[in-house]
């Protein structure tokens, strides 16, 4: 398990070697899915941070209150966290870039506020701030792969 700040300084330093820069939103959301898939595909946490049911979606605190004094854009990594990842976590975080770190702040918002989801559930039993656990998690990405195969 990694700290959520290490997984967020890799996805920066990623980004970077693209040119590009993430906003503290996408930030927080890729760090999420890429918590999400990497327990679907091997059964343990990315991340052993807290993560909370915000307003805009899934937070982990951490990560934003680590990088929140960059501002909107975060064009650094932070002290401390080396990027350093598995080879199994790195393949699944650049997966995960792959595939979303091209949306929006806003679309990724939309995308973990969907109905029935880790967010949904946790806002509709506790409201905002509350914990979204591992195992919610889990089975909501267990769910998004059978119905990825059904469709295919």
């Amino acid at each position: 398990m990694y700290d959520a700040r290490q997984t967020a300084n890799w996805f920066i330093q990623r980004a970077a070697r693209d040119g590009k820069t993430l906003t503290i939103m996408q930030l927080l959301k890729l760090v999420y899915i890429a918590h999400g898939w990497f327990l679907e595909t091997s059964g343990s946490p990315l991340i052993r941070n807290r993560i909370e049911a915000w307003k805009h979606g899934p937070v982990i605190p951490d990560v934003y209150n680590a990088f929140r004094k960059q501002g909107i854009t975060i064009g650094s990594p932070i002290n401390d966290f080396n990027a350093g990842l598995s080879y199994h976590a790195e393949n699944i975080v650049e997966y995960v870039y792959n595939t979303y770190s091209g949306l929006s702040a806003g679309r990724l918002s939309e995308m973990t506020h969907e109905r029935n989801g880790p967010w949904d559930l946790a806002t509709k039993a506790y409201g905002f701030f509350a914990p979204i656990d591992n195992d919610t998690i889990l089975s909501h990405y267990r769910q998004k792969r059978a119905q990825y195969v059904a469709n295919q």
